[in-house]
């Protein structure tokens, strides 16, 4: 098995055997946050790929300090992200007008994901479908949020550096996507389980 130093120099020789194990290995996690965030599955595809090319091309800046996990994921997420302003560069402008506070000390929903109560008398497949169309709704700055914080568990000031914005607006993000799940688990929860 290659040391990380033989790895990263078959990688830059343009091993295709040495490209092809890279793609295997990191793909589906690169994908899955991709998905999540963009919550368009061709267009995940189409970032990821996109992301190889970029990680092919620039491979021999890499200087080694951090994982090859770590650095592809940085730049699939500024990929999604770079995407998804060209698209809806419009959307964008309108996604920050949210009535909630930019205040730094806005208080967030705890780290929990999704809170205990919400959960309870729901099926484990409507509870996912729930979040899956709950998340469908926020706009991709609030989807982005989510995964970063919550499901890649990065830290506020990683999030706010890729998103491009202060720790506060992450904040306020976070508690607006956070709030509407609540809603929607609520909604579900005092309809009943459904029938079947």
């Amino acid at each position: 098995m290659d040391t990380f130093p033989e790895f990263l120099q078959r990688l830059r020789s343009g091993e295709e055997s040495a490209w092809g194990e890279l793609h295997r290995d990191h793909y589906p996690r690169l994908w899955s946050s991709v998905q999540r965030i963009l919550n368009n599955p061709a267009l995940a595809d189409d970032v990821v790929q996109e992301t190889f090319i970029k990680a092919h091309r620039d491979i021999r800046r890499f200087a080694g300090q951090a994982r090859l996990g770590t650095w592809l994921y940085r730049i699939a997420v500024n990929q999604a992200l770079d995407t998804i302003r060209k698209k809806q560069r419009t959307d964008r402008w309108l996604s920050f007008l949210s009535p909630i506070s930019e205040d730094e000390n806005q208080p967030v929903m705890p780290e929990g994901h999704v809170p205990a109560e919400a959960s309870t008398g729901l099926e484990n497949a409507e509870l996912r479908d729930v979040i899956v169309q709950a998340m469908g709704e926020l706009s991709f700055e609030h989807r982005a949020v989510v995964q970063l914080r919550l499901v890649d568990e990065m830290s506020l000031e990683e999030t706010a550096q890729l998103l491009r914005c202060k720790p506060g607006t992450v904040n306020s993000r976070l508690h607006y996507a956070c709030e509407h799940l609540r809603r929607k688990l609520a909604k579900v929860k005092k309809a009943g389980p459904s029938p079947g």
